[in-house]
């Protein structure tokens, strides 16, 4: 999970660095190669959460369980 996590985090980062290169005029970082950057990384995060909200369902789901 630690390792899913870091990997977003590496891929929002990665994006995050293109984008400001992109602003500051860098002539080799093109609009498209950000925009597909950007969109990785926003599905990645996605994907992300919608784990961790099964993961939290499923656990609400177990302690709520009669004993």
């Amino acid at each position: 999970l630690k390792q899913s996590i870091d990997k977003v985090n590496e891929t929002q980062m990665n994006a995050g660095e293109l984008r400001d290169r992109f602003a500051a005029g860098d002539p080799n970082v093109d609009l498209t190669r950000v925009m597909v950057e950007l969109q990785k990384a926003s599905l990645s995060f996605e994907a992300m959460t919608q784990v961790r909200n099964k993961l939290v369902n499923a656990y609400q789901d177990i302690m709520n369980m009669p004993i």
